[in-house]
């Protein structure tokens, strides 16, 4: 079993070794910013989405705040006026409005509370991807000069000559001229 089990993991090692080969590596990390940059836009959209409520919510807050300074001016009224059952209904219509306003606030407080941390990480992904988004425009610059200098490597490797030097040059032009000048051709 165990020789088995190590066969099957040379060939799975072998495996990911050509695919690693097959692999472009520049195009892999322009898909990791593709995807970077989609995940960054739907944290983008989240946010604007809460400001969104966050607005709304405030805004049906302060509708309901108005409409709790009317009840309470009525139910003044109504009191002086000792109108009890008409005071007795505006003092439930108050509660209810009341606890809906208390309602509002925790929901803004939750939606402010994930809004912050939200532009926490979003700054930090930000950050993250213009670094990430510099590293790969290096390495494709790098990785596109690679092939030009490997072959640069490869001529002047073992087996090819370094260009000749102007004195080589010289030397071998000084050397046609001398034999064209016996005769014959060098």
């Amino acid at each position: 079993m165990t020789i088995l089990s190590r066969m099957f993991r040379l060939c799975k090692a072998d495996l990911h070794g050509v695919m690693d080969q097959i692999e472009d590596k520049g195009l892999l990390l322009k898909q990791y910013l593709r995807e970077m940059e989609t995940s960054l836009n739907e944290k983008q959209t989240r946010q604007s989405q809460l400001i969104q409520t966050s607005r709304q919510i405030q805004g049906d807050l302060s509708l309901q705040n108005q409409e709790l300074e009317k009840l309470e001016k009525d139910l003044e009224l109504a009191i002086r006026k000792e109108k009890d059952d008409i005071a007795k209904v505006l003092i439930r219509k108050r509660r209810v409005i009341q606890a809906g306003c208390d309602g509002l606030r925790r929901q803004l407080k939750l939606i402010e509370e994930e809004g912050a941390h939200l532009a926490e990480i979003l700054n930090q992904q930000m950050l993250q991807y213009q670094e990430m988004k510099v590293k790969a425009a290096e390495y494709c610059r790098w990785a596109e000069q690679q092939p030009f200098t490997e072959a640069a490597e490869v001529m002047t490797g073992p087996g090819f000559s370094s260009p000749p030097t102007e004195e080589e040059i010289e030397l071998e032009l000084l050397q046609r001229k001398e034999a064209l000048k016996q005769g014959g051709v060098a």
